[in-house]
């Protein structure tokens, strides 16, 4: 029996996916998962530039998680290509483009490990030692809100985060394993996201979708901390979240439909306005 091959075509000879330097661009961009389907993208062009953060907005639907899926080279561009530092992704090796990236995606994973070995997954690539590793995983859980609620569990970072390995007889036994709420693993995947200092790109899709708002207001105060002077995309249905990016992309059934900073796209009256104005009332409404 031979072993299954490479889903994605890889190049002979696949250039050295180097640090990042200028920013990644999307150059008309189209895709679709087969060609049954309809177009996800169409012609989408636009560049996170190095050290800059991009915010992604748009209905569900609008492409903002295929993009996403693209840039970490799940898929190829139908047409099109996105470019690493001028570099077209697939001349590269997407093992190593893929160690350049820290993500958070909405359908983060649970592993039935124990709270730190769930952060340390975030790096897979890293051995330090015990206490050089317990001090990274500390620090990831504290700038992703999760410090606090993992110390508190009955072995801190040691919990087994599953009860799946212990029988019935253990069943009233905190310290067999702890089973988290989805807030609580929302900040975790976070944690592992962010474990991986030296990442060229950070993407957070949907980073605080399962958080309450004041919750999600710390976690993004933290994460901007964290941002600073590093290439981010973000994508958020939150337009409050992310409105202090230094440009926003608006997709509309796969195009760019607008860009420009939060303060521009008002003063455009279109679809951001109209999408921001939306939510701003919605939470006037739930203050009333």
């Amino acid at each position: 029996m031979t072993g299954a091959g490479p889903d994605l075509p890889l190049a002979t000879e696949p250039a050295a996916a180097e640090p990042l330097r200028r920013g990644v661009e999307f150059r008309d961009v189209w895709f679709r998962y087969s060609p049954e389907h309809p177009w996800a993208l169409r012609g989408v062009s636009f560049t996170v530039p190095f050290g800059a953060t991009v915010g992604l907005v748009g209905r569900n639907g609008a492409g903002k998680s295929t993009v996403v899926k693209l840039l970490c080279r799940f898929y190829d561009p139908t047409r099109g290509a996105i470019l690493w530092d001028g570099v077209d992704l697939r001349d590269l090796d997407p093992a190593e483009l893929r160690r350049r990236i820290g993500a958070v995606f909405q359908d983060y994973m649970e592993y039935d490990l124990t709270a730190a070995e769930n952060i340390a997954l975030g790096d897979v690539d890293h051995r330090g030692a015990p206490t050089t590793d317990a001090g990274r995983i500390e620090a990831a859980a504290r700038r992703a809100g999760a410090h606090e609620a993992v110390a508190a569990l009955p072995q801190g970072y040691g919990t087994m985060l599953t009860r799946m390995f212990f029988g019935p007889d253990e069943g009233g036994d905190a310290e067999a394993g702890v089973v988290l709420s989805g807030g609580q693993w929302q900040r975790l995947a976070l944690a592992r996201a962010v474990l991986r200092d030296g990442h060229d790109l950070l993407i957070l899709d949907e980073p605080s979708s399962g958080l309450d708002a004041e919750a999600e207001h710390e976690i993004h105060s933290s994460l901007r901390a964290h941002r600073a002077g590093r290439t981010s995309l973000l994508i958020s249905h939150r337009l409050g979240s992310i409105r202090e990016a230094d440009l926003l992309v608006v997709l509309e059934e796969g195009q760019v439909a607008e860009r420009g900073s939060h303060d521009d796209l008002l003063l455009l009256g279109g679809i951001y306005q109209r999408l921001f104005d939306l939510q701003a009332q919605g939470y006037q409404g739930a203050e009333n």
